[in-house]
C-alpha cells in the first residue's frame, strides 16, 4: 500500500513539473510588447488652464487608451526641450515625436503655412474651420514635403486684441503716436505700419517688463494671454481687432508615423481630431471667462472698431509683399476659393 501511494505521489509531482515548464516555455514564446514611447513638448506652463497643456493631456489621455496602452505619450512641458522652433526642428528630426507651435513659427519650415499669416485671412472661426475641413490634407501635402511632419490638429486661441495704456482705440486713427509690441513678424509688422503705428519687434518674455517700463504703450495677444500673462497689471484699453486668429498646428514626425503599424496610426488620428474640438470648444469658453476676467481687473473693453473695414482694407494692401514668400501658392488659393474672396 505504501509502495502504491510513493509511485503515485511521484507521478503526480511528474505532471506538475512538466506542466510547469510547459507555461514558463509558453510565457518565454510570448513576451510582453515594448512600449512606444511618443514625445510630447510644448513652451508652456504645466496648468490646466493653459490650451497647450489642456491639449497634450487630452490627447495623452486618448491615445494611452484608444492603444490600450501600448502608446506612452511623455508630455515635456514649460520650453523644457526649447522654444517653438527648436521643438519644430526636434520633432523633425524625430527627436520629439510630437510638438505644438504657433503658426508663425511653423512656418518658417514649411513656406507654404505663410498664408495662414496674411492679415485679415480669418475673420471668423467659421472662416478658420472651413479652411480646415475643407484643406486638411493639401496643406499636410505640403507639410510632408516641406518639413518632414505631418498636423494631426490645428487649434486656435482666438484673435489677437490690441491693449494699450494711454487711449481708448475705436477706430484706426487712434493708433497714431502708439508704440505696439508685435512679434518678430515680417507680416504683423507691415500690418501695423499700414495702420499708421509704430510696431516694436520684442520677445514676448521681455513683454510685461517693456509695458511696465513704457518702452511699448501696448501689444497685440488673445485675450486668454493678456490674462493669463498678468499683463491687464499695465494695461488699461482693449481693441477687438480680427485681422489674426491665433492658429497653432500640433505636427507629428512624419517617418515615425508611417514606421507605426496602421492600427496605431489611426489611433492618433482619431485622438489629433478629437482633441482638435476639444481644445477649439475650450479655447472658446476660455476666451469668454477672460474677457469678464479682465473687466474685473479694471481693463476697459471698447469692442470691435467702428470702421474695421477700413483696418483690413488697408492691412490687405500688404498681401501682395509676402506672395513669394508662400512655398505652394495653390494654398492660398485653396483658402480664397473655399472662403469665396479674391486675391488682393
Amino acid at each position: 500500500m505504501l509502495k502504491r501511494l510513493g509511485i503515485y505521489c511521484l507521478a503526480v509531482l511528474l505532471v506538475a513539473s512538466i506542466a510547469g515548464c510547459g507555461s514558463s516555455n509558453k510565457q518565454a514564446a510570448q513576451p510582453e510588447a515594448k512600449k512606444i514611447v511618443m514625445k510630447f513638448a510644448h513652451t508652456n506652463t504645466p496648468s490646466p488652464q493653459d490650451p497647450y497643456h489642456a491639449y497634450a493631456e487630452k490627447f495623452k489621455e486618448l491615445v494611452e487608451k484608444g492603444s490600450n496602452g501600448r502608446i506612452e505619450v511623455q508630455i515635456f512641458p514649460g520650453g523644457q526641450m526649447g522654444g517653438e522652433q527648436r521643438a519644430f526642428q526636434d520633432a523633425q528630426n524625430n527627436i520629439l515625436q510630437a510638438t505644438v507651435v504657433a503658426v508663425n513659427n511653423a512656418s518658417v519650415f514649411s513656406a507654404s503655412l505663410g498664408a495662414f499669416d496674411l492679415p485679415y485671412m480669418f475673420t471668423s472661426l467659421d472662416d478658420f474651420n472651413k479652411v480646415i475641413s475643407s484643406c486638411r490634407d493639401k496643406i499636410n501635402e505640403r507639410l510632408m514635403a516641406e518639413a518632414q511632419v505631418r498636423a494631426i490638429s490645428w487649434t486656435q486661441q482666438g484673435f489677437r486684441v490690441i491693449s494699450n495704456s494711454k487711449k481708448p482705440v475705436e477706430k484706426v486713427a487712434d493708433l497714431q503716436g502708439l508704440k505696439i509690441r508685435v512679434p518678430e513678424n515680417p507680416l504683423q509688422i507691415a500690418a501695423f505700419k499700414s495702420w499708421g503705428c509704430e510696431p516694436v519687434p520684442i520677445g514676448v518674455s521681455e513683454l510685461f517688463s517693456a509695458l511696465q517700463q513704457k518702452v511699448v504703450d501696448g501689444q497685440e495677444n488673445p485675450y486668454v494671454s493678456l490674462y493669463t500673462n498678468k499683463w491687464f497689471e499695465v494695461q488699461k484699453y482693449v481693441t477687438e481687432i480680427h485681422y489674426k486668429l491665433w492658429i497653432g498646428p500640433v505636427v507629428v514626425n512624419e517617418k515615425w508615423f508611417q514606421g507605426l503599424p496602421k492600427d496605431l496610426q489611426e489611433v492618433i488620428i482619431k485622438a489629433g481630431l478629437e482633441t482638435e474640438k476639444y481644445c477649439n470648444d475650450l479655447a472658446v469658453k476660455q476666451e469668454t471667462e477672460a474677457k469678464a476676467k479682465l473687466q474685473e481687473k479694471g481693463l476697459i473693453l471698447s469692442g470691435t472698431p467702428k470702421d474695421e473695414a477700413v483696418w483690413k482694407e488697408k492691412a490687405m494692401t500688404v498681401w501682395p509683399q509676402f506672395y513669394s514668400k508662400i512655398g505652394d501658392p495653390s494654398i492660398l488659393e485653396s483658402f480664397l476659393k473655399v472662403l469665396n474672396r479674391s486675391k488682393p
